[in-house]
């Protein structure tokens, strides 16, 4: 174990680690003993040594604990070779350089491998009779403007089929909930986002409504279709290598919030869209499946908002759900007895 004094002394160390001292002694720790595999001692058990010894934060530790066992696991149990590492991390370093602000490979990968689905199912677990959450993807912007229920959040002349939207947000015992506001965006009808086009220069096709004080909104908007995720990066490369394709059923995503309930991210999909058995993110659930019917009726379009001539095809899709949120405590108790399991 290393002296602050012999830390300074040049003849042992260079003077990049010298010029650090100045800021901050790093703790060393003497070398008395080997690790090696398929001994009592290996290198998980050090590594974790180390960190035990070190890492001051406690929820830190506990992390790297977790992963650094189940790592080390996985490559006793894969046995990957050097090639095989080598040309992941060439992968990790690809995702790296590849990712935007509206394409971040990470995410996809996450998305894609169903971590981004298990962390949602642990950190927001849902009591019976509750709307099933899933995470909310890479389309998500802070830009979304505020409006009330009724709106249409499409602008003029987006590419799609006009679609009228309704919703109630209920508490677990059927009760209208007060001061929710329901967070939507979406692809257009060629299955593209507002971000997705290089001249985009307000929002479009997304909104924060806010609801009626019994937990009801609406909107009129476009019908969205099915759209590939990103797939020309590494991401595209892991899902044809494992047989799989990169696209979406046709959705909406929400995210509900209302004051003392725990926040929804969630989607919805109609029952007419393909690709629901085999989505790439693992967002599609049965209970999120619903049927969209068309409305062929001028007089009822009116009551809806549309203007007769602005139906160019003759209908109006019309797609309705009910939403139920648990409370924040009703999830609290859920994962206090999750824990105990």
């Amino acid at each position: 174990m290393s002296s602050v004094q012999s830390m300074n002394n040049p003849l042992l160390v260079g003077k990049a680690i010298r010029a650090q001292l100045e800021h901050e002694i790093p703790k060393d720790l003497p070398l008395d003993k080997d690790f090696r595999e398929g001994t009592d001692y290996t290198i998980t058990d050090h590594v974790n040594t180390l960190h035990n010894e070190l890492c001051a934060d406690p929820r830190t530790l506990e992390l790297f604990t977790v992963l650094i066992k189940h790592l080390h696991a996985f490559a006793r149990e894969a046995k990957p070779t050097h090639s095989e590492w080598s040309r992941a991390v060439e992968f990790l370093t690809k995702a790296g350089k590849e990712s935007t602000d509206f394409k971040n490979e990470f995410v996809l990968l996450s998305d894609c491998l169903g971590f981004s689905a298990l962390l949602d199912e642990i950190n927001h677990p849902k009591p019976p009779g509750c709307t099933d959450g899933c995470e909310p993807g890479p389309f998500f912007t802070n830009d979304a403007p505020e409006k009330q229920s009724g709106c249409s959040i499409a602008a003029e002349g987006t590419t799609g089929e006009p679609m009228f939207f309704e919703a109630t947000v209920k508490n677990r015992r059927g009760e209208g909930i007060r001061g929710v506001k329901a967070e939507i965006w979406q692809a257009d009808g060629d299955g593209i986002y507002d971000v997705q086009y290089p001249d985009r220069n307000e929002a479009n096709d997304r909104a924060r409504i806010v609801a009626e004080p019994d937990g009801k909104f609406c909107y009129r908007g476009i019908l969205p279709t099915a759209y590939p995720i990103p797939s020309s990066g590494p991401i595209g490369d892991v899902l044809r290598a494992l047989g799989r394709h990169p696209h979406r059923s046709a959705h909406i995503h929400f995210t509900i919030t209302a004051p003392g309930y725990d926040d929804l991210t969630t989607a919805l999909y109609p029952a007419h869209s393909p690709f629901l058995g085999t989505d790439p993110v693992f967002a599609t659930k049965k209970s999120l499946v619903t049927r969209v019917f068309e409305e062929h009726d001028a007089k009822t379009w009116e009551g809806m908002g549309f203007r007769a001539e602005d139906v160019k095809g003759g209908r109006v899709w019309v797609w309705k759900y009910n939403f139920v949120l648990p409370t924040m405590d009703e999830v609290e108790k859920l994962k206090a007895e999750f824990e105990t399991q």
